[in-house]
């Protein structure tokens, strides 16, 4: 029987997964993940402006697992052998005859410890919890978020939606190294967004940098300060620690370069955030869509392999990605459409619900939206009266 190991429980690590245990082959499948929990993570920003319950978005692993015949071992992965085919879990070895790395990425603190310290990442459901009890604690004048990536637009748009709601009136501010937001997005898109953000009073600090953190007060490049300051922290994610000390090629975030299999070797495979793909001159980006394509194809090379047969190679299908704005004029591209306004936000939302997992989550991941719709159509209304956007 052979002894096949995933580390990670995200969209990647459990699609291959659930691919792997219905086979049909003899295997024993085992899943290594520290938080014990999936968390749906497209909806994460969402539970600050739009009232998602974050129960909705989390999922036991263990249950899946038990569901899966799959074992579940709820720890880090501290050490990857490839040499020897091992993984370490502090001072625990586990050999494995095929192994699937899909550990996701996480916060990016970039060896900063204050960051680490005052700093909000939003990466998961805890984090959320723990922003909104300091949003409802209600001892800030100011909202600082470091990062104008897809993250950074939501969380500012949906940290506006929540103050809106209360009829309470905050500073948002964006701060951004680089010289746009976005990174590399279109520009229509960038300029569609900016002029949303601008429209909902959020503040946009591009070429700047967060140069001092205090447990109130943020200090921004240029002499900026900002007291009575809580910090949202996401400009970037990185690969696991045990990534980062494997002697294989690495892009700069640490994600591993595979091959047009997902493989870095014979035995062993990367999917989802972990994995660094070329694709059409470029590379593909972290999406939902393609972790889950490419555990479904890491299992399905695995199965091959045991059989004797020919690899295949991971052929991406790219549906579109949507920047979803808490005043509900979003906007992206589908199917390669240029789609913007409520349709945007339709398709987002419908789309999230759609992959959620499990009937109960997607039922009350939609209630909650209901519910959440009225209050947001009057704001948005109200903004739209006071010179803002309209929905």
């Amino acid at each position: 029987m052979k002894k096949i190991m995933i580390i990670g429980a995200g969209f990647a690590g459990l699609s291959c997964a659930r691919r792997l245990s219905g086979s049909g082959l003899a295997l024993e499948i085992t899943l290594f993940d520290r938080k014990g929990q999936f968390n749906f993570l497209p909806l994460i920003p969402d539970c600050i402006g739009r009232g998602i319950d974050p129960k909705f978005l989390a999922n036991d692993v263990a249950n899946f697992c038990r569901k899966s015949k799959i074992k579940f071992i709820q720890e880090g992965v501290t050490a990857v052998d490839l040499a020897s085919d091992q993984i370490w879990t502090g001072s625990i070895n586990y050999v494995y005859d095929y192994l699937v790395i899909a550990s996701g990425s996480q916060p990016n603190f970039f060896s900063n410890p204050d960051a680490q310290a005052y700093g909000h990442p939003l990466n998961n459901v805890m984090d959320v919890r723990g922003i909104i009890r300091c949003l409802e604690e209600n001892n800030f004048e100011n909202l600082i978020i470091c990062g104008a990536g897809y993250t950074g637009v939501e969380a500012a748009t949906n940290l506006w939606l929540y103050f809106r709601k209360k009829g309470m009136s905050k500073r948002i501010i964006m701060v951004e190294r680089a010289p746009a937001i976005l990174g590399a997005l279109p520009d229509w898109m960038k300029d569609y967004v900016a002029r949303n953000l601008k429209s909902m009073g959020i503040e946009v600090l591009t070429n700047s940098v967060i140069e001092d953190i205090r447990s109130d007060k943020v200090s921004v490049s240029g002499g900026q300060e900002f007291p009575r300051s809580m910090l949202i922290w996401v400009p970037g994610v990185s690969t696991a620690g045990f990534i980062q000390k494997l002697d294989i090629p690495k892009n700069p975030q640490g994600r591993i370069v595979v091959d047009e299999y997902l493989s870095i070797k014979r035995n062993c495979f990367c999917a989802g955030d972990t994995a660094f793909l070329g694709s059409k001159n470029s590379f593909l980006r972290m999406a939902i869509q393609f972790a889950i394509t490419q555990g479904n194809q890491a299992a399905k090379n695995i199965v091959r392999s045991i059989k004797n047969m020919p690899l295949k190679k991971y052929r991406p299908l790219d549906l579109g990605y949507i920047i979803p704005l808490a005043n509900n004029r979003s906007c992206g591209q589908v199917l390669g459409l240029n789609v913007s306004g409520g349709l945007a936000t339709f398709l987002h939302f419908s789309m999230c619900i759609f992959r959620s997992m499990g009937w109960k989550n997607r039922v009350g991941i939609l209630n909650n939206l209901i519910k959440s719709l009225p209050a947001g159509l009057i704001v948005c209304r109200q903004a739209g009266n006071q010179g803002g956007g309209t929905c």
